[in-house]
């Protein structure tokens, strides 16, 4: 099959992570948003926008992501693929589906986003434009019945995210330290208040266990005084493949999910989760991979990080299943399932 698909990166993410894998692994032929250097791109994008004002119902939607729309509209008009696939629908899909009949194919777009999020967009600035997209694939159960406020329900299909797990993969080795190590990676959507008071009780109670944070520096400040906290930023994808694997849980409470790539990333490389019982967590970790939490509960988690402290064989014995989780969301393994998916559209 001739496959396109328009797609982004992100600075946060690692070089073997992010959604744009995807397009590698079902073989499809590229768009990617442009990149205007220096500051003649700067003031490319402050024109850009002063000209097209009400972008802000797309998340991070730059002169770059408008240039590679309008690039796939012509590639499209002149020489269509079997499908085109708009890799991330929240951020990159604008002119596609308002020039929709300009399209000589069918138009799929996968939406990562919590629906809530997506609200006042095809509410009020695109509103009945979704219809125009042939499949919106979901990385989340949750977002399903939300979905159908704009989109037909046969339309919308859920397929999960991938993690590449030749990448991501556990080393054999068993953390040396006798002090438990406690990992929490990433920035959207992280419940730090949450996050933060586990960090001072478990310290109030005494317990020798050491937090890494790897994040924006920007979030740094707020745990100041923290002395029980190691802050990483701006690492390699190695050093971040270090840490998972020298990690006894990776600890991350959330306000809000569809699929995580921190979640992903550790149990690819066998290390189990704490996490929240909220959006698309429980589509990736289950009862055998990690520990799923109410929204908000400061004293479950602390409590559940003390029970593994003093037990820690008590993660150790989840590990196993952790990696067998995270091999149903190899790559190959999803595109397989995505290029049934084009395949039944162009059928």
């Amino acid at each position: 099959m001739r496959v396109t698909c328009v797609v982004k990166r992100w600075s946060h993410h690692t070089a073997s992570g992010g959604y744009d894998r995807l397009a590698a692994a079902v073989g499809a032929n590229v768009i990617a948003r442009k990149r205007l250097p220096g500051l003649f791109g700067k003031a490319a994008n402050k024109v850009w926008w002063h000209l097209t004002p009400m972008k802000d119902y797309l998340r991070d939607y730059q002169i770059g992501d408008w240039l590679a729309e309008l690039q796939a509209l012509a590639t499209t008009s002149f020489k269509p693929p079997d499908v085109l696939h708009v890799l991330y629908g929240d951020e990159q899909l604008d002119q596609l589906i308002r020039w929709r009949n300009l399209l000589r194919c069918p138009l799929v777009a996968t939406f990562h986003v919590p629906p809530e999020d997506a609200a006042h967009r095809f509410d009020k600035y695109q509103k009945g434009l979704a219809k125009g997209i042939d499949v919106a694939v979901v990385v989340a159960t949750s977002q399903i019945i939300p979905m159908q406020r704009w989109i037909e329900p046969h339309k919308i299909v859920y397929i999960p995210h991938g993690i590449d797990t030749d990448q991501f993969r556990p080393d054999g080795q068993i953390p040396e330290s006798d002090r438990m190590r406690v990992l929490i990676v990433g920035e959207h959507l992280r419940d730090w208040l949450v996050i933060h008071r586990a960090i001072d009780e478990i310290n109030q109670r005494g317990l020798d266990v050491e937090f890494h944070l790897v994040t924006e520096e920007r979030i740094f400040p707020y745990f100041t005084g923290c002395d029980n906290l190691v802050y990483h930023s701006r690492i390699s994808e190695a050093e971040l493949i270090h840490l998972y694997r020298s990690a006894d849980v990776l600890f991350l409470p959330v306000t809000g999910a569809t699929a995580n790539n921190a979640v992903l990333e550790a149990l690819a490389c066998g290390i189990p989760v704490i996490s929240t019982s909220v959006g698309g967590i429980p589509d990736y970790v289950n009862d055998e991979s990690g520990w799923l939490l109410p929204v908000g509960d400061v004293a479950g988690h602390v409590d559940l990080i003390a029970s593994l402290h003093g037990n820690r064989d008590l993660a150790r014995c989840r590990q196993e299943a952790a990696r067998t989780q995270a091999l149903q969301f190899d790559w190959r393994v999803i595109a397989e399932r995505m290029i049934a998916l084009y395949s039944g559209i162009k059928s």
